[in-house]
């Protein structure tokens, strides 16, 4: 796999990761599993009065019990008291059938020191059953060990490629434009120039800036469709929509590398659709990106 679509699943990896909250996230981290081990690892569902005996997942192979914990913030009492109360119900239901239990989790920073020490504790008091926790790092290892047909389903399409990007034509751009514009646009406002370090100004990843790099391939396309529209202001006034919908995710507190791949979103759907428009979506992207004010300006940018 190249490295622009290599970082392309990386983003949307990242991106479902730290957006997907409560049954959403039992569901991908379910369908992950499914595709990592099919045949093997059965999603439970709650079942009337009983509900899931305390089991979101089981590895059947392994004799893994799987259970899920995505809320909107994680707070160290109410994840405590849910994973006291979870072992003991799966210890309770399922202790013939139980050699691990795995504490699935979507914290974005990892677990707290209170959370990691009941885990320890939990295992120090039964030592017969091996007791760990997955976030980020494991799920993400999960996904980048299937195939890349099995991967693509898993994120909603195929990714663009670096002979995508070069193959990259006139029409592909003007899709995502007129896609673009069939929104609301704003008025016209000023735009500067983006200097060079405003990539790492920005603290976006690698793989962003990968994206990005592979995306300035075809933005002479992009100036090429602006310079020949016949409305002389038509790409300031999506620049502005994307300064728009820059700020509005700043103000969510979003991390760089999300506010990212939702101004891909805006760009090219999302759905992913076919890799081609994707690129040409990146082309757009990349474009807007060093022309005008989409992130941060770097400190070289700000006049005295």
């Amino acid at each position: 796999m190249d490295t622009v679509k290599y970082s392309y699943y990386e983003m949307k990896f990242k991106l479902a990761y730290l957006e997907k909250r409560g049954n959403e996230f039992q569901d991908f981290f379910s369908e992950l599993m499914e595709k990592c081990h099919p045949g093997n690892f059965q999603r439970v569902r709650p079942w009337g009065k009983i509900g899931d005996r305390k089991n979101d997942g089981y590895l059947r192979s392994e004799r893994v019990i799987f259970q899920v914990y995505a809320p909107n913030e994680m707070e160290a009492i109410e994840a405590i008291a849910k994973i006291r109360k979870d072992f003991q119900g799966a210890l309770r239901y399922w202790h013939a059938y139980l050699d691990k239990w795995v504490f699935v989790h979507n914290a974005r920073d990892g677990l707290g020191p209170d959370v990691l020490g009941i885990l320890l504790e939990l295992q120090a008091s039964h030592p017969s059953v091996s007791i760990c926790s997955w976030g980020f790092e494991e799920l993400r290892q999960k996904a980048f060990s299937l195939n890349e047909a099995d991967l693509a389903s898993l994120l909603g399409g195929y990714a663009p490629s670096s002979k995508d990007m070069l193959d990259v034509q006139y029409n592909n751009v003007q899709e995502v434009l007129h896609n673009i514009a069939r929104q609301k646009l704003p008025l016209f406002q000023d735009i500067r120039q983006v200097p060079p370090g405003k990539l790492k100004f920005n603290r976006l990843s690698e793989n962003v800036q990968i994206l990005l790099t592979s995306g300035m391939w075809k933005a002479d396309l992009v100036g090429n469709f602006f310079n020949d529209h016949p409305h002389p202001q038509y790409g300031d006034e999506i620049a502005l929509a994307f300064n728009n919908q820059y700020k509005k995710y700043k103000m969510l507190n979003m991390e760089p590398d999300i506010i990212f791949s939702k101004l891909q979103e805006f760009a090219g759907g999302v759905e992913m659709g076919n890799p081609a428009h994707q690129a040409a979506a990146l082309a757009v992207l990349a474009y807007l990106f060093e022309q005008c004010e989409i992130f941060e300006r770097s400190p070289e940018e700000v006049t005295p």
